[in-house]
């Protein structure tokens, strides 16, 4: 009940309408385990002088290329079903991370384009 109150407040401070992208409140970083190869030094050469070379696996925790945000702003209806997309204020989205645009304009907040949302969060 209180997030409802917090994003109605957000929502009506925005001082602009979108025509074309979906504004986000980006959330933490989402961190992943991935199995990492890398080449580690033998100390030998071989027969040409090179350094010879073995590889070694580990797992290590990295931030994933995607992101999660809350949508502040949707575009007009036409976009969306343009996209296929049924989203609604309050909604977690997946969306890459690289394609995100910062929009400076309003803190704290992305503009992610409607064919760039990979997932919806399923509410609980």
């Amino acid at each position: 009940m209180e997030n409802d109150k917090i994003l109605d407040t957000v929502v009506e401070g925005l001082p602009y309408e979108f025509k074309k992208d979906i504004l986000v409140k980006p959330l933490p970083a989402v961190k992943i385990i991935k199995e990492i190869t890398e080449q580690v030094p033998t100390g030998e050469k071989d027969e040409e002088g090179f350094e010879k070379y073995d590889t070694q696996t580990t797992s290590k925790e990295i931030e994933s290329d995607l992101a999660k945000g809350i949508i502040i702003a949707l575009p007009n209806d036409k976009i969306l079903e343009a996209n296929q997309l049924t989203l609604n204020l309050g909604d977690t989205i997946i969306y890459p991370k690289k394609f995100a645009k910062e929009f400076d304009l309003f803190k704290d907040s992305m503009l992610v384009k409607p064919y760039d949302v990979i997932a919806v969060e399923k509410k609980k």
